[in-house]
């Protein structure tokens, strides 16, 4: 019999919380151990070097998740009757009797030293294999001997879940790394010590550098209102809004030449001079004396070291004309992901190298510099060597 469409729809939402937010994988057991009257809920979650790890679960305590991870885990005999169903037929979906027969698994040291201390007679599990068809992860249920074996229900129940707790635990994984890389790019902006400001497709501030926070917070030329980026002499603000307008609406793929509605405080002619948007620009920012005017660039942005809650399509770098300039190379890493090797051939090409010169220099064969140039393209979001030049130039504060 198919389990009911509002009790799958329910354990759906819950799943795919999950997925997005690690926190709420607590629910989706809860739930799910409930909805089948389960003692426990658990993920199968294999480490590589063979043993389950227990560590999404509800019922379990914390001595039965260790001794089973450091220790019953390698002698589990439903475990290992899964990864030989798995490395056959790849995804699967059942119970105990369909793994393993019932006098070998009783008679098991898992199953007298753990399985039955912890009231755990009968199991069903949904178990997955990655694409090298090996056994990397699942869902999995328990009961006790009083509550009964699993029957038909929960089996067809788990197998149309199946598909999705897949999908939910490999989007799980992939937001957890673009997590990390994301966490990893703000740390690397902070350390290049460059004031730098991300705006999205509206126009909106998004993230600051500690230094553009420091910038900001003086008040001197430039200042932060309802989340826009202002200049404080109308007419600099009337330009760089116009900048901010266009570049954020080409890093958004809205193309370029925009139009910009312009508010409160503009002349028409001013307001007809500076309609349409260019694709960012240059600007200097002026400031109380004897401070020089800040140097301050914006530019569309769209690379694949994108990050993940911020989505900004433009960058507007600040540079105080008396601060140390920071280096190429660590605003090119921190910005996009370049290698050490890509910085350096960057370097060559925008002083004017040809590829094959360039490869030269860098001891390294022509075709090598030609993999090289294609991440740089791939991570700069540009498509030519002209593109990257002019990239790499609008870059303010370096040395």
């Amino acid at each position: 019999m198919p389990p009911a469409t509002e009790t799958v729809l329910r354990l759906l939402d819950h799943l795919y919380e999950a997925a997005a937010s690690p926190g709420h994988w607590a629910n989706f057991l809860e739930e799910i151990k409930a909805e089948v009257s389960a003692n426990k809920a658990y993920f199968v979650l294999l480490d590589p070097d063979g043993r389950n790890n227990l560590s999404l679960q509800s019922g379990f305590d914390e001595q039965a998740i260790l001794s089973y991870e450091t220790y019953y885990s390698q002698r589990d005999v439903i475990l290992q009757g899964l990864q030989q169903r798995v490395a056959v037929h790849g995804d699967w979906v059942g119970n105990t009797e369909s793994l393993v027969k019932q006098e070998v698994f009783r008679g098991s040291e898992v199953f007298n030293d753990f399985s039955l201390p912890n009231g755990d007679i009968y199991y069903c599990e949904a178990s997955f294999g990655n694409t090298d068809n090996e056994l990397w992860g699942g869902l999995g249920l328990s009961r006790s001997e009083a509550t009964g074996e699993f029957q038909e229900d929960v089996i067809s129940l788990l197998a149309v879940l199946a598909p999705h707790v897949k999908r939910a635990m490999g989007l799980h994984r992939t937001l957890g790394h673009l997590r990390t890389e994301n966490a990893d790019m703000r740390c690397s902006l902070e350390s290049v010590g460059l004031a730098i400001i991300s705006v999205d497709g509206e126009g909106r501030v998004v993230r600051l550098t500690g230094p553009a926070r420091k910038l900001l917070n003086a008040r001197d030329g430039l200042e932060l209102d309802k989340n826009r980026l202002l200049a404080s002499a109308l007419m600099e603000r009337l330009h760089l809004r116009v900048l901010i307008s266009g570049a954020a609406a080409t890093g958004s793929g809205k193309g370029t030449n925009q139009p910009v509605r312009l508010e409160g405080g503009f002349s028409p002619q001013a307001a007809a001079k500076l309609w349409s948007a260019p694709s960012g620009g240059a600007m200097l920012i002026s400031r109380r004396p004897p401070k020089k005017p800040l140097q301050l660039v914006v530019a569309p942005f769209r690379s694949s070291e994108i990050f993940l809650e911020d989505r900004p399509a433009a960058m507007i770098f600040v540079n105080d004309p008396d601060a140390v300039p920071a280096s190429r190379a660590s605003v090119l890493r921190a910005l996009y992901g370049l290698s050490p090797s890509e910085c350096r051939l960057t370097d060559l090409l925008v002083a004017g190298q040809e590829i094959s010169k360039a490869a030269e220099q860098l001891r390294m064969s022509v075709q090598t510099a030609r993999f090289h140039l294609k991440a740089i393209f791939q991570k700069t979001a540009t498509h030519r060597q002209a593109d990257l030049v002019r990239l790499v130039l609008t870059l303010p504060g370096v040395g």
